[in-house]
């Protein structure tokens, strides 16, 4: 995969949350939340829920290829804006390549649950 490519990509998942967010929070009532969304305020992280590897296997073979994982990850983002959720960490998120660690194209769910660890760690690391 090419740098080009890579960044195609992330403009596209930035773009839709940009335009999501803004679609999000004129259809939602507002509500304070010190947090910024749901599980909010409870100290860093503690409202973060990691996507089950089903969720993303849209097809349900077992296995996630490039496009079904960037579709499954369009419609949690889409999911958690309209939930009320802040979407601070959206550039901080995995690109595909960097989950498929054996390089074949395909991510199971060995894969998957091994870079949401490795993910979890960076996530809870004092900056």
């Amino acid at each position: 995969m090419n740098n080009r490519s890579n960044l195609v990509r992330w403009l596209g998942a930035f773009t839709l949350s940009v335009c999501l967010v803004p679609l999000a929070m004129a259809q939602t009532p507002a509500t304070p939340q010190a947090g910024g969304g749901p599980g909010g305020g409870m100290g860093r992280g503690m409202g973060w829920q990691a996507p089950a590897f089903a969720e993303f296997d849209l097809d349900g073979n077992g296995v996630l290829t490039e496009t079904e994982f960037y579709q499954a990850r369009g419609q949690r983002i889409a999911e958690r804006s309209q939930q009320g959720y802040a979407m601070r960490g959206l550039a901080n998120a995995p690109e595909f390549s960097a989950i498929d660690r054996n390089g074949d194209g395909q991510v199971d769910a060995t894969e998957f649950a091994s870079a949401q660890a490795q993910h979890r760690q960076q996530r809870f690391q004092t900056p």
